[in-house]
C-alpha cells in the first residue's frame, strides 16, 4: 500500500495553499478529461513536470503548454528519477504503471475510475452497469497500488442512472463528476483532509478489457424487453466515438444488421418471442419474453435505414419469427469474440491502412450484377517434382510476385480467408459475427530472389494465423474505419487468396456456393495444401474468363522460370509467353510512315502559298489575311531578321499578344533560320527574365504588351524588334521567300525552343527540330486536315506546345487559322458562328469542362468535325457529353510529353469507354514507338503497370544547366490538386555506349503537357544526361544513336527489337534493359545529322530524333498523390490519372506511380 495520507497537516493551514505552488505532478492519461484535470491542477497551484500521453489530443495540448511529453513508461520513470515529483495522477489511462514507478511519487499516486469501486472494476464500467440494470452509480478516485483498481478510495461521487441513459450520456455525467471529484481530491490533499476508505474486496466485480457482451451484442428475443433495451443503450457510445465492445444487432436470415434504438412498449402480445408483429417505414414491432418492442435499424455508415425495405430485402413478413439463439450457440459465439478481442488493436491498425489492389484486367463496371464463376481444378506441371505443400507455397508466393510485377505496387494488400475453430452447432452464426476475410499485407522486393520473398510471405502467413480474425462489426464501431467506404463491405479487397487445408477443390466441387470462402470480391486464388492444386473464383462481369486464362499462363511462366533459376531476382523473371511478347514489342509499334524529313516547316507553308495565294490563311477579329499576304509580311520581316544576324539554330524570343503579328513573327523567325522562343506576356516578370536569361536570344520580337511584361531588365543587351510599329523598318524588304539553302538551313535545325514549368516550377527548355515537328504535323495532316475546309482556332497560350497542332496544322493544309480573343475562346466555340464547323478543335480537359457547360443550351450544329483533348487526365463524363450531343464528331484523346514533340500517342474515343473510369491514351502516332516496361526493362503484360518509354521521330533535347553529381531528380506532380514535390532517387542505369560525347550535365524537362503554360511552380532539379554533345561541349553525335526506346534496336525502321534485342538488352543490366542491342545498331527514330552543331542557347544539348521518355521506379511513397500508367488490354495504352515526371540518365522520364 502506498502512502495513504500524502501530506501531513501543517501548523499554519493558511499558508498551505501557498506551499502548493511548489507542488509538482505528473499526469498519465488521454483525452479531454486528462486535459481538464491537468488544467485544474495548474489552476490550483500544481506544476505539471511531465505527461505520459495515450492519445494525440492530450499530447498536442501538453506540447502547446510547453510540458514534457514522455513517450513510454520507462522514459517517465527515468524522468522522475532525475526530477522528483510529489504526485502521479492517472486519468483515463490505458497503461499499467509498475509499482516501482508509483513509488517514485513522493506523496502518492491516484487514479480515476468511472465506476463505484469495488464494484465494476476494470474497463467499460458504465456499459456493464447499464447491462446489469443499475439505477445508482458512482465514480471514484483511489490510491494506486500493485493491483488494478484495488487501492483505497479517496473520493467517491454519486451519479444517478435514468431509464433512458446510454453509455454515451452516462459517460458524460461521469466525466463531469470526475472533474469535480478531482477538485475535491486536490483540496483534500491541500488540507490533508481526505476520507480514505479501503475497498471491501469481497464485494468486488471485475470486467477485463476483453470481455464482451452476450452474443456480441445480438438481441435475444427470448429475453425481457428491458434486457434488450439495456443492451442497445449500453452499446451506444455516441455517433462520433469509438465503440470498444460491440454493436447492438440482430440476425436476419444470413445477415447482421445494426440496431439503432429499441423502445419498450406497455403492451404484451401472445406471440412467440421473436415474432414480427409489425413492419413500418422506419421500425419493426417484435415480440419478446415480456413486453413488445419497436426496433430501429442503421446501415454500415451509421445512418437510419428503411425498415420496410429491409424486411423486403430479407424476405420477411409479419408473422415470421426472427432467430432465437440456443444456449450452446450463444456461448460459443461469445467465447470466440472474446478470444478475438485480444487481437483487435492489431486489426484496427491494419484496416486503417486499407489499400485496394486492382488488376488492370478488371472491368470498371463495378455496379454490374456479379456473376461468379469457378475455374476447373488446375495443377502446374512445372511444379510436379515438388511435394504438395511445397507446390502450394510456390503457387501462393508466385501469385504475390506476379501481382507486384503487374500492378507496379511493392506493398500489396489482399483478402485472406482465416481458418477458425468453432463448433459445428455455432459455425454458421459465428461466421456472421466474425470477419470471413481479413487483410493480408505483403511487401515484395523485386530485387530479391524467390527464397527471400518466400520467407517474407511465410512470416505473414504465420502472423495471419496467430491473429486469426476480428469481430464482424469492428469497422462499424470505429469512425476512422467506418469512414473508409470500401471497408463497409464484408469483402472489400478485389483480389484474395485462400489456402484450403482440408479437402481438395476437386472433392468440394466447382459451384460458386460450394463452401469456398471468396477472399477477393473480383478474383480469388484458392490453393489446396493437400495436393497442391489450385483454381480461380472470379466475377465474370468484372473479369473475363480469357483474362483468367492469361493470368494462369503468366503465373506458369513465372513459376517455370523460378524452378529453372531460383536465385534470379524475381523482378527480372520473364512472365510473358513468346507470342504475347512479340505482339507487344513489334505488332503494336508498326508505325512507319513517309514524311518530308528533308524539308522545313515554313517550306511546306510556302508550298500552300503557291497553290492558293488568295485563300484565307488567317482571321483575327475583323482582320483577314490571304496566304499570299501572310507570306509576304513574314518574308519582309524574315529578311530584316537575317540582316540583323539571325542564323540557323539561333533562338529568337517572341512576346506578343494573340494577333496576326504573332503568326507573322513566328513564320519570319522560321524563314530566317531562327528558333522561336515563345514568351507569354501573362507570365510573371521574374519567370520571363529567367527564360530570356537562360535561352539568351539575340533578338526579341515584341508588341507593347510584350515590352511591358518583359521590362527593361529582361531586354537589356537584347535586340528589340517592335512588331506594332506603324512604318516598320522592314517595310522595304523584299517579299520573296528567303533561300533556305543559302542560309544553310535544314531540317536538323531548331524550329522552336519551348519552356515548360515542369513539375518543379523552374522553367526548363526543350528544343525541337524542324524534322521532329514535320513528322508530327504530317501525321496530324493525314489524320485531320487532308480534307480541310474551315481550319481551326487556337485556344491556348503560344507557350503551351499543344497549340502547335492547330497553329501550323491549318496553314500547312491550305485552311484558315482563327485567332479568337483571349478569354473569349469558349464563348466563340459555343456560338453559332454562321454555321461554321471547324476541322479540328484542340482543348485541355479543363477547357472542355467549361465548354460543355456553355453548350448545354446550345442548339446549333457541332462546332467541329474533330475534337482533340490533351494535356491533363480526361474525365469520361465530359467526353460522354459530346458522344450524346454530337455523335458524329470524332473524339480524340491525345498525349505526349513535351520532349516528344507535342504528342506521341492518340486514341479515337468510341463506345469502348462506356463504364470506364479512365480513357485510353491510344497507340503511337506515325514513326513513334511506345513501350511499357517494368523496372528492369522487361515488357509488361497487357494492362500491367509499368514505365512508359517513347521513342521515334519526335524526340527533343533539353537545355543545359550546371552538373550535379550523383543525383537524379524525381518530380511528382498531382494534376488534381496542383501540388508538387521533389525528391531524389535512382531510376535506372545508363546504357552502355551512351557515354561518348558527354559535355557535362544537361537538363531535360519532365513536364506534363497542358500545365506547361502555367507559372508559379517551385523548385529546380538538375540531372545528368549522357546524350550527344551540343554547343560548348563538342563530341560526336553518333554516340547517341545506339539507343532508343525499349526494344528499338532492330536494324530496320519501325520494327521493335524482338528476342535477340531483348537478350542483348538484358545483358546490359539495370532499368535500361531492353533499350539497345549490339554496338552500333542505329535507333529507328529520325535521321541524325553528321558532324556537330553550331553553338546553341546556353550550351544546349540535343539528341533530336533519339529522345527516349522513360519512367522511374514504381514504389509507392507515402504522402504524395500518385496515379499510374497501364495498358488496357485493347492494344493501346491507358492514362489512368495524374502522373509525375522525372528526368533520369539520358531520358526525359515519365514516372509511373501506383494508384491510391
Amino acid at each position: 500500500m502506498l502512502n495513504r495520507i500524502p501530506l501531513a497537516r501543517p501548523d499554519h493551514g493558511a499558508n498551505n495553499r501557498l506551499a502548493l505552488s511548489k507542488v509538482s505532478s505528473v499526469i498519465v492519461g488521454s483525452g479531454t478529461l486528462a486535459i481538464r484535470c491537468a488544467q485544474l491542477a495548474q489552476e490550483m497551484g500544481h506544476v505539471i513536470r511531465a505527461v505520459l500521453c495515450a492519445d494525440s489530443r492530450f499530447s498536442e495540448w501538453a506540447t502547446g503548454a510547453n510540458i514534457l511529453c514522455c513517450s513510454s513508461v520507462d522514459e517517465l520513470s527515468t524522468f522522475i528519477d532525475i526530477e522528483p515529483v510529489e504526485y502521479i495522477f492517472s486519468v483515463a489511462n490505458p497503461f499499467i504503471l509498475p509499482v516501482g514507478v508509483l513509488r517514485q511519487a513522493r506523496q502518492g499516486a491516484f487514479n480515476y475510475h468511472d465506476g463505484p469501486l469495488p464494484q465494476y472494476a476494470g474497463t467499460h464500467a458504465t456499459s456493464w452497469a447499464l447491462l446489469a440494470g443499475e439505477s445508482e452509480y458512482a465514480i471514484t478516485w483511489h490510491c494506486m497500488d500493485q493491483g488494478v483498481d484495488t487501492g483505497d478510495v479517496v473520493v467517491r461521487r454519486q451519479v444517478l442512472i435514468t431509464p433512458t441513459d446510454t453509455a454515451f450520456t452516462l459517460n458524460i455525467r461521469c466525466y463531469e463528476a470526475a472533474i469535480e471529484g478531482f477538485r475535491e481530491l486536490l483540496i483534500g490533499l491541500t488540507d490533508a483532509a481526505l476520507d480514505i476508505r479501503p475497498q471491501r474486496l469481497l464485494d468486488r466485480s471485475y470486467f477485463p478489457r476483453y470481455r464482451r457482451p452476450d452474443v456480441g451484442g445480438c438481441l435475444r428475443w427470448d429475453r425481457s424487453a428491458e434486457d434488450l433495451s439495456a443492451m442497445v443503450r449500453a452499446l451506444d457510445f455516441g455517433t462520433n466515438y469509438p465503440n470498444p465492445l460491440g454493436m447492438p444487432k440482430v440476425i436476419l436470415v444470413d445477415d447482421l444488421v445494426a440496431v439503432k434504438r429499441v423502445k419498450v412498449l406497455d403492451r404484451c402480445s401472445d406471440e412467440l418471442p421473436g415474432s414480427l408483429l409489425g413492419i413500418h417505414r422506419w421500425h419493426w414491432r417484435v415480440a419478446t419474453a415480456t413486453q413488445d418492442v419497436d426496433v430501429w435499424f442503421s446501415g454500415p455508415d451509421g445512418q437510419s435505414i428503411d425498415a420496410s425495405a429491409l424486411a423486403k430485402h430479407h424476405g420477411l413478413d409479419i408473422g415470421d419469427r426472427l432467430h432465437i439463439f440456443g444456449v450452446e450457440q450463444a456461448s460459443s459465439i461469445t467465447s470466440e469474440l472474446e478470444m478475438l478481442a485480444v487481437q483487435e488493436s492489431f486489426w484496427r491498425q491494419r484496416l486503417a491502412g486499407f489499400r485496394s489492389l486492382q488488376l488492370p484486367f478488371f472491368s470498371s463496371s463495378a455496379l454490374a450484377m456479379t456473376k461468379w464463376q469457378s475455374s476447373s481444378e488446375n495443377a502446374f506441371s512445372v511444379l510436379a517434382e515438388l511435394a504438395p505443400i511445397e507446390r502450394m507455397v510456390h503457387i501462393a508466393v508466385g501469385w504475390l510476385i506476379y501481382l507486384a510485377r503487374i500492378s507496379g505496387e511493392s506493398e500489396l494488400q489482399l483478402g485472406w480467408s482465416p481458418t477458425l475453430s468453432v463448433s459445428g452447432v455455432a459455425s454458421e452464426a459465428t461466421g456472421l459475427h466474425i470477419a470471413a476475410v481479413v487483410p493480408m499485407k505483403i511487401v515484395v522486393d523485386l530485387d530479391d530472389a524467390f527464397a527471400e520473398v518466400r520467407r517474407t510471405v511465410e512470416t505473414e502467413f504465420a502472423l495471419l494465423r496467430a491473429h486469426k480474425s476480428f469481430a464482424g462489426d469492428l469497422v462499424a464501431r470505429y469512425p476512422a474505419l467506418k469512414n473508409i467506404e470500401a471497408l463497409r463491405s464484408r469483402c472489400p479487397w478485389p483480389i484474395g487468396i485462400t489456402i484450403r487445408e482440408g479437402a481438395s477443390s476437386h472433392e468440394l466441387g466447382s459451384a460458386p456456393n460450394s463452401g469456398i470462402p471468396r477472399s477477393g470480391n473480383v478474383l480469388t486464388l484458392e490453393v489446396c495444401s493437400l495436393d497442391g492444386s489450385f483454381r480461380w473464383h472470379f466475377d465474370r462481369s468484372r473479369l473475363a474468363p480469357e483474362n483468367v486464362e492469361r493470368i494462369t499462363q503468366h503465373l506458369e511462366q513465372l513459376l517455370g522460370a523460378v524452378m529453372a533459376e531460383p536465385r534470379q531476382p524475381v523482378g527480372r523473371i520473364d512472365i510473358l509467353p513468346a507470342a504475347e511478347r512479340g505482339y507487344l514489342l513489334e505488332e503494336l509499334n508498326r508505325t512507319e510512315a513517309a514524311y518530308p524529313s528533308e524539308r522545313c516547316i515554313h517550306e511546306l507553308f510556302e508550298a500552300q502559298v503557291r497553290r492558293a495565294p488568295e485563300a484565307v490563311a488567317l482571321v483575327h477579329e475583323s482582320e483577314r489575311l490571304s496566304y499570299g499576304e501572310l507570306n509576304a509580311r513574314a518574308n519582309r520581316l524574315a529578311h530584316h531578321l537575317i540582316a540583323l544576324g539571325v542564323r540557323p539554330d539561333q533562338p529568337v524570343g517572341i512576346c506578343v499578344e494573340r494577333s496576326a503579328a504573332m503568326v507573322v513573327g513566328l513564320l519570319a523567325i522560321l524563314k530566317a533560320g531562327g528558333a522561336y522562343v515563345p514568351l507569354d506576356a501573362a507570365y510573371p516578370g521574374a519567370r520571363l527574365r529567367q527564360i530570356v536569361g537562360e535561352a539568351a536570344p539575340r533578338l526579341v520580337l515584341a508588341d507593347g504588351a510584350g515590352r511591358a511584361a518583359l521590362g527593361e531588365e529582361a531586354l537589356a543587351g537584347v535586340g528589340l524588334v517592335e512588331l506594332e510599329a506603324g512604318s516598320p523598318a522592314w517595310a522595304g524588304q523584299p517579299s520573296s521567300d528567303p533561300d533556305a539553302r543559302a542560309l544553310g538551313l535544314g531540317p536538323h535545325h531548331l524550329a522552336y525552343v519551348i519552356y515548360t514549368s515542369g513539375s518543379t516550377g523552374t522553367p526548363k527548355g526543350v528544343m525541337v527540330e524542324h524534322r521532329n515537328l514535320l513528322n508530327y504535323l504530317q501525321w496530324s495532316h493525314r489524320s485531320y486536315y487532308e480534307e480541310a475546309l474551315n481550319g481551326s482556332p487556337i485556344l491556348h497560350s503560344l507557350s503551351f506546345d499543344g497549340i502547335v497542332t492547330t497553329l501550323f496544322g491549318p496553314l500547312l493544309a491550305g485552311a484558315a487559322l482563327y485567332l479568337p480573343k483571349p478569354a473569349f475562346e469558349i464563348d466563340l466555340l459555343s456560338a453559332a458562328n454562321d454555321g461554321r464547323v471547324y476541322d479540328l478543335i484542340k482543348l485541355t480537359p479543363s477547357h472542355l469542362s467549361l465548354l460543355n457547360r456553355q453548350l448545354e443550351c446550345y442548339e446549333g450544329p457541332a462546332p467541329t468535325k474533330a475534337l482533340m483533348v490533351g494535356g491533363e487526365p480526361l474525365v469520361p463524363a465530359d467526353i460522354q457529353f459530346w458522344r450524346k450531343r454530337f455523335p458524329h464528331v470524332r473524339l480524340i484523346n491525345h498525349f505526349g510529353p513535351t520532349e516528344a514533340t507535342v504528342g506521341s500517342v492518340t486514341f479515337e474515343i468510341s463506345k469502348v469507354i462506356d463504364g470506364s473510369a479512365s480513357i485510353p491514351i491510344g497507340r503511337p502516332i506515325a514513326n513513334t514507338r511506345v513501350y511499357v516496361l517494368d523496372g528492369h526493362g522487361e515488357p509488361v503484360p497487357f494492362g500491367a503497370v509499368g514505365e512508359l518509354y517513347i521513342g521515334g521521330a519526335g524526340g527533343r533535347a533539353g537545355l543545359s544547366e550546371p552538373p550535379r553529381a550523383d543525383s537524379r531528380a524525381v518530380h511528382r506532380q498531382s494534376l488534381c490538386g496542383g501540388r508538387s514535390a521533389v525528391s531524389h532517387g535512382g531510376s535506372g542505369a545508363v546504357p552502355a555506349g551512351w557515354q561518348s560525347g558527354v559535355s557535362g550535365a544537361h537538363r531535360r524537362a519532365g513536364q506534363d503537357p497542358g500545365l506547361s503554360h502555367r507559372a508559379g511552380r517551385g523548385g529546380r532539379a538538375p540531372v545528368r544526361t549522357c546524350m550527344g554533345a551540343r554547343g560548348g561541349g563538342g563530341g560526336a553525335r553518333g554516340a547517341g544513336r545506339r539507343a532508343a526506346a525499349g526494344g528499338l534496336c532492330g536494324g530496320r525502321t519501325g520494327g521493335a527489337g524482338s528476342a535477340a534485342c531483348g537478350d542483348a538488352a538484358r545483358a546490359s543490366g539495370g532499368a535500361a534493359a531492353g533499350l539497345h542491342g549490339a554496338g552500333g545498331v542505329r535507333a529507328a527514330g529520325g535521321a541524325a545529322a553528321d558532324g556537330q552543331r553550331q553553338a546553341g542557347p546556353a550550351g544546349a544539348a540535343c539528341a533530336a530524333g533519339r529522345c527516349v521518355c522513360a519512367a522511374g521506379a514504381t514504389r509507392r511513397r507515402a504522402g504524395s498523390s500518385r496515379r499510374c500508367w497501364r495498358s488496357c488490354g485493347r492494344s493501346c495504352w491507358v492514362w489512368s490519372g495524374s502522373v509525375g515526371m522525372t528526368t533520369s540518365s539520358s531520358w526525359a522520364a515519365i514516372r509511373c506511380w501506383p494508384c491510391n
